[in-house]
Order: C-alpha cells, then sequence, then structure tokens
C-alpha cells in the first residue's frame, strides 16, 4: 500500500519517493510509489495535477490493492522520482471540501437535513441533500451560519481513530469502511469521516456562496463556490452589473426593478405594435384590392415583395 503523505500534511507540495512498480493503461505509463503526495480520484474529490521527474501527471487512481496509480505523460527512468504537486489546484480543492464539510453540517443543524452526496467539479461543486422543500430564505440562514464558522476561523484537523474511539464522536454520518477510520474536525462544528484534503483552518476557505438549487426527487442538489471560486464568479457578475446598471443610467441596487420595468414596457410595445400591424395590413389589403385588375372574370392583384415574411403576404392574401 503506498504511503499518503497528504493525509499527514495536506500542505505538503514536494515529495521523494520510490518506485514499487510500474504499469499502463491505455496508453499512458503508469507508476506506483512507495510514498506519496498525490491525492488519487475519491469521495468526491478530483484527484492532484503536477509532475513527477518533470513529466506531467495526467491522472491519479487508487488501486484494487490500496496502491496509487499515477499515470503520466511519458515514461519515467529510474528507481526515485521527486514530486511536485500542482498547488493552486489542490488548494481549491481544500477550500471546496473543507467549505463543504462546514455547508452539510449547517443543513443539518438549521434543517435537519442530511447530505447525500458530494461532487467537486471543475467550475462549481454540489451537495444533495435530503430536503423535501428549499427557499431563499433558508438559503440566506445556511449562508450567514456557515459563514460564521469561517469568520471565527475554527482550526480544522484530521486524524485516525480506532471504532471504539469513534462510538464518542458525534459524526454528522457513520462511516462506510470498518477499522481505522480517519476524521477531519471543525473545531467543535463538525466531525466527519474523511478522506480528503483540508485547510488547516476555516478562514482559509474563504467566502462560502450558495448559487442556487434544484429539486431532484426527494433531494435538493445545492451549488455552492468557495474561496478563490467565488471571489472570481463575484467578479464577473459585479462587472456585468455595473456595465449593465451605467448603461441603463440607474444604480445598481435599482437594477432588478428597472429591468422588469422596461420588459413590462417592451411587453406593451410589442401589443401595441402587433395591433398596429393588422391594422396596417388591413389597409395595405384594401387598397390593393383597388389596384386589382379583371382577368377572366376574376380579380387579379399582381405586387412583388421583397422585404416581406411570408406571413404578412399570407394575411394579405385572404
Amino acid at each position: 500500500m503506498t504511503e499518503r503523505l497528504f493525509f499527514e500534511d495536506a500542505y505538503c507540495r514536494e515529495f521523494s519517493a520510490m518506485v514499487t512498480g510500474r504499469t499502463r493503461v491505455g496508453k499512458s505509463p503508469g507508476v506506483i510509489l512507495d510514498r506519496t503526495a498525490f491525492y488519487p480520484t475519491s469521495g468526491g474529490q478530483p484527484n492532484d495535477l503536477g509532475v513527477l521527474n518533470g513529466v506531467p501527471v495526467l491522472d491519479v487512481v487508487e488501486g484494487e490493492s490500496g496502491e496509487i496509480i499515477h499515470l503520466l505523460a511519458g515514461e519515467i527512468e529510474g528507481s526515485s522520482v521527486t514530486g511536485i504537486i500542482d498547488w493552486p489546484r489542490r488548494f481549491d480543492h481544500m477550500q471546496q471540501h473543507s467549505g463543504q464539510h462546514i455547508l452539510s453540517q449547517c443543513f443539518e443543524r438549521a434543517l435537519n437535513a442530511a447530505t447525500v452526496s458530494f461532487h467537486l467539479g471543475l467550475d462549481f461543486s454540489t451537495i444533495d441533500v435530503s430536503l423535501a422543500a428549499f427557499i431563499e430564505e433558508k438559503a440566506t440562514d445556511i449562508e450567514t451560519m456557515a459563514n460564521a464558522a469561517v469568520f471565527e476561523n475554527r482550526g480544522i484537523r484530521a486524524y485516525f481513530v480506532n471504532e471504539a474511539q469513534l462510538l464518542a464522536l458525534p459524526l454528522r454520518k457513520p462511516p462506510k469502511v470498518a477499522g481505522a477510520i480517519r476524521i477531519v474536525e471543525v473545531d467543535g462544528f463538525d466531525f466527519s469521516a474523511c478522506g480528503g484534503t483540508h485547510c488547516r483552518a476555516a478562514g482559509e476557505i474563504g467566502l462560502i456562496k450558495v448559487r442556487k438549487w434544484e429539486r431532484r426527487g426527494d433531494t435538493f442538489r445545492i451549488d455552492f463556490l468557495c474561496g478563490n471560486r467565488a471571489l472570481k464568479d463575484y467578479r464577473w457578475k459585479n462587472s456585468t452589473l455595473n456595465s449593465l446598471a451605467m448603461a441603463l443610467s440607474v444604480k445598481d441596487r435599482e437594477l432588478g426593478e428597472t429591468v422588469s420595468r422596461l420588459l413590462a414596457e417592451g411587453r406593451e410595445a410589442q401589443q401595441q405594435l402587433s395591433y398596429l400591424k393588422e391594422k396596417l395590413l388591413d389597409y395595405e389589403a384594401a387598397e390593393l384590392d383597388s389596384q386589382a385588375q379583371s382577368l377572366g372574370g376574376m380579380r387579379v392583384v399582381r405586387q412583388v415583395f421583397s422585404q416581406r415574411s411570408s406571413e404578412e403576404i399570407r394575411r394579405l392574401a385572404v
């Protein structure tokens, strides 16, 4: 089994190790090391990226016997390697995963809603929670509670316990495995069995923001952002809001009301335009009828239209 350096130190960015095995998955060569700081995809959290001896790591997966396989962009020679983690990616995952633990605990405390699944995506993350209904006011309450834990900068630590010690912990949900269990604790707030990488303190998570939600059967899928992701999301939304407010010559806080008013005025104008178009077509049809010529006992209208829709031409014909 590969020694998992990220269990002891999620901030480990560079390490040395020995090659204990080689394999191939598809066209990608893979190596197994005696120790690694590369996190493999598991528990809803994607794998780390980086390099081994300068060769890009494309994927990291866990083997059937607990070994961690590093799939590479090319072969590496020798029996020893130096690994370097893609730190921005790792820290982003730490922010999102630690934020998820706090957010899930807030759903438990505020709504007695259990988290049934977690997915850390490339652009945003989601949790599925068991809820019959969810409204904006509840989302605001959840956000406030979650960010209070961040502002308090509660410590976050990971440690292993045996089954006897496990019984004394107020776990949010029971673990799926037996034996030694790794616990991630947000000081006095959340206790969860988890093998992921996490921040040292809640303050490092940054802002926790619930973006949107949708019903999924008997659960709600909650879309959220933490830390740098929340900051980037705020930046583009703030820029868009300011641009629209400037274009409409209103304050940013007046934008919603202004857009609603403009949409209502647009619908009214469209109705008036449709009415006037009908009147104009009636007038044009009468004009064409007055210019009709007799041909074989029939009244014939000849007219060439270059910029009229087929619907308008049909309307004129009847």
